[in-house]
């Protein structure tokens, strides 16, 4: 990846605006999952994330202006069994943001981590996480725009749609284990008398 900010500084490119928004997922018992796709989550969810932002931040803060959007999810504000990986790095994607955006506000920076809920996508497929009846899917196009508004307004993260916001601002006046209870009843494969 260096190779490639050299490249580009060759080319007299600059990049202005970062938006970091691969991620994997994996559903199912951690214990019987595939280990190697653990990781590989791990890579691309968190040091994919952290590589590419430390490869053209130092530009952004040299020019004292640039843009950095950091795809997090609802789940980085719970622990969610079934899927306890993807949400660890979430939660990694957004604390990672929140304070990396305090850090270079200074300079002209903005940095926002989007927490968008179930979104139309191929993520849920190449997951494998169940399609769950009466869960509104939000159009992508929709919550790249909230992203991209609350970036430019100099917010520090933002969470796509109304219902995604009320549900975590409803959690947080629950006790944690009562959340992570909720969300693996959710959850929980059908095999193991889950929905």
């Amino acid at each position: 990846m260096d190779r490639v900010r050299s490249s580009h500084s060759r080319k007299g490119i600059s990049v202005d605006l970062l938006v970091n928004n691969a991620g994997l997922g994996d559903y199912g018992e951690f214990h019987s999952s595939d280990f190697a796709k653990q990781i590989a989550m791990v890579q691309v969810n968190c040091a994919a994330v952290l590589h590419l932002t430390h490869l053209y931040l130092k530009g952004m803060v040299e020019r004292q202006r640039g843009d950095i959007l950091i795809v997090a999810s609802t789940a980085s504000y719970q622990a969610v069994a079934y899927i306890s990986t993807y949400a660890a790095t979430k939660a990694f994607d957004l604390l990672f943001a929140e304070g990396l955006a305090e850090e270079v506000a200074r300079y002209g920076v903005r940095v926002c981590a989007l927490c968008p809920g179930p979104t139309t996508s191929e993520f849920q497929a190449v997951a494998g996480t169940p399609q769950r009846s009466g869960v509104r899917m939000e159009p992508a196009d929709k919550v790249a725009r909230v992203g991209l508004r609350a970036l430019a307004s100099g917010k520090h993260s933002v969470i796509s749609g109304w219902t995604n916001w009320l549900g975590v601002q409803g959690q947080r006046l629950a006790p944690r284990h009562l959340v992570t209870r909720a969300a693996a009843a959710m959850y929980r494969p059908k095999h193991l008398g889950g929905k």
